[in-house]
This record gives C-alpha cells, sequence and structure tokens, in this order.
C-alpha cells in the first residue's frame, strides 16, 4: 500500500509511520514576534506549528492553555504541557469549550500563523472579552512542484492534515489519471476537499495503527 501523508516537515515529528511517505507541499517558516506583557490568563494555540513556533513556552506555567484538536493538543503535550481541546476540532468547537471553562476574568492570547483564522478572536471581542494575537510563523508554497509530483502517481492514499495541503495539491499536482483515495484528518479539512469536487474520508491521525486503518477504509469501498 503506497500511502502519503502530506504534512509540513518537521511537524508531528512524533508520530511514528514507518510504512507512510512523507511528502510536504509547503515549508513553515518562522516569524519574529514580541510577547508584550505577562498578564494572560488563557493561551489558545491553533495549530501545530503554532506550538512548535512560539518561543516563550516558559511563559505557559501556571496559564490555562486550549489547543484547536488533537494534533495540536498531541504537539503540546510532546512539549510536556496539557491543554484542553474540543470534541469538534473546530473554532465553533473551541469557542464552545471556551464557554464552558473561561476564567472568571480571562486575559487571552491567541497563537496562530500568519494570515490564520481569526473566528475565535472575533468572537472573544464581541463578547467584550480581552484578547491579544501573535503570528509566530507563516506557510509558504515551493516554486515548483514539477520535482515531486510523479511521486503521487502511483499513490493508492494520500492524507491532507490541513486545508493548505489539500489546496495545493489540487491547484498544482491532481490530474485524473490518479487514483489514489484522500483523507482528511478533521471534517474541516474533509469538506474543503468536498469543496473542491472530491471525496475523501476522515482518519484517525493518532490511532495505533493509521496504515491499518487506511487500508481498511480503501477495502470498504
Amino acid at each position: 500500500m503506497n500511502i502519503i501523508d502530506t504534512r509540513a516537515e518537521n511537524i508531528l515529528g512524533f508520530l511514528k509511520t514507518e510504512s507512510i511517505k512523507n511528502i510536504p507541499l509547503f515549508k513553515l517558516e518562522p516569524i519574529d514576534y514580541k510577547l508584550e506583557g505577562n498578564n494572560f490568563s488563557e493561551i489558545i494555540f491553533q495549530s501545530s506549528p503554532a506550538v512548535d513556533f512560539f518561543k516563550d513556552l516558559s511563559f505557559l506555567t501556571d496559564k490555562q492553555i486550549y489547543s484547536m484538536g488533537k494534533a495540536t493538543s498531541a504537539t503540546l503535550e510532546s512539549k510536556g504541557l496539557s491543554s484542553l481541546n474540543p470534541q469538534s476540532p473546530s473554532s465553533e468547537g473551541l469557542i464552545e469549550l471556551l464557554e464552558k471553562s473561561r476564567g472568571s476574568n480571562p486575559n487571552y492570547l491567541v497563537v496562530k500563523g500568519q494570515e490564520g483564522l481569526t473566528k475565535i478572536s472575533d468572537y472573544l471581542r464581541k463578547r467584550g472579552m480581552p484578547v491579544k494575537e501573535i503570528a509566530c510563523y507563516k506557510r509558504s508554497k515551493f516554486e515548483s512542484y514539477e520535482d515531486i509530483k510523479e511521486n503521487f502517481y502511483k499513490a493508492d492514499a494520500i492524507i491532507f492534515p490541513s486545508n493548505f495541503a489539500a489546496e495545493i495539491y489540487f491547484q498544482e499536482i491532481h490530474n485524473n489519471e490518479i487514483k489514489a483515495v484522500f483523507f482528511g484528518i478533521s471534517k474541516r479539512i474533509i469538506n474543503c476537499i468536498n469543496s473542491l469536487g472530491h471525496e475523501a474520508y476522515i482518519v484517525d491521525y493518532f490511532s495505533d495503527n493509521i496504515e491499518k486503518s487506511v487500508t481498511e477504509t480503501i477495502s470498504s469501498l
């Protein structure tokens, strides 16, 4: 079974997937940021790279940490940090969680990527709550995809851990000769792939045997 994972290089490196080939479709680069003040009580990480590129992990002591979903939560755990994450990995799911678990006088810091989602910050501001955003990384497309296209032509399955990876794949690589089955790690990514005119299936990125999960899904089609 030829399975390709399109996550960015060096992200979620603690995942052990020996028979899955990692072929990134974009690169991640750090952005300089300035963390002003230490009066934040609630820290929200919107993605795994936000955790990896946040340079002030010591600042998180005694803070309530939130993560957007399983991948972000697992990245925090790999650094010895626990977080609350919603059952539904989405802005809406996290907003619902924030309403249930926020402190009495919350002061929020949202850590994300450049041009990342603003739904959570917008919601908190509308509720009259203090919130600050910092972007600690940016995503950049490669100049060309010619050198990696051939890897996908004989793929049986392609896993997309982000909307950005899915969008790049269908813009730059996909053709009708490719017969791979597409997988996303969240409903949001599945919806993105569907909006691009393709069917996709959920895969549990953190199952004990992701290869087996992918193979069983394909066998059932």
